[in-house]
């Protein structure tokens, strides 16, 4: 039987989802840039610390990941930018806290991400993990290196990196069109 493939977002999707909440939403806006720029699981987003940032190195440490591994992650300036402001003067605790005070479930950023999916106008049910394969395929796309999108998204096996191979191959088509082919 051949394996199903990861659902993941075009560029534009992406662009309408991080762009749905209102612009006064910094932590929404920070949730789902996260997710999509970092590949991080849901899980992970809802532990992450404030002290796992490290802003001189462009990082942050995923701590008990799946199968309680630890790994670092690469953060753009922009994302690490989005992270100083939110957080203000706060050095410790959790990242993302609800609106109850407590620190943020997965079940409430599964909805968070759902409701935002309906609102930027995509025609599919969008989860956290949508995201994250998202990362996968479009940092392949780019031509990143698959040993270096495996240990960003801390896969024990090359082999469950490269599905993510198999489709970036749906995009044939597309890319060929935008592709600037001589006439």
């Amino acid at each position: 039987m051949p394996k199903k493939l990861p659902k993941y977002l075009r560029l534009r999707e992406v662009t309408k989802l991080l762009n749905a909440p209102d612009r006064t939403n910094r932590r929404d806006r920070l949730i789902l840039r996260v997710l999509y720029r970092c590949g991080l699981r849901v899980s992970e987003l809802c532990s992450l610390r404030i002290e796992d940032i490290d802003f001189e190195e462009g990082t942050l440490m995923v701590r008990g990941g799946k199968g309680g591994k630890d790994r670092m992650v690469p953060v753009d300036d922009q994302t690490l930018d989005m992270i100083e402001h939110y957080i203000g003067d706060d050095t410790h605790g959790t990242l993302f806290m609800s609106a109850r005070g407590g620190p943020l479930s997965t079940r409430q950023v599964e909805r968070l991400v759902r409701d935002y999916g309906r609102k930027a106008g995509i025609n599919q049910d969008i989860h956290p993990h949508m995201l994250r394969h998202t990362f996968a395929v479009q940092c392949l796309k780019a031509g990143m290196n698959l040993r270096t999108v495996q240990k960003m998204l801390g896969h024990s096996s090359l082999t469950t990196t490269q599905i993510y191979l198999d489709v970036t191959g749906e995009d044939i088509k597309e890319d060929y069109r935008n592709h600037p082919l001589p006439s």
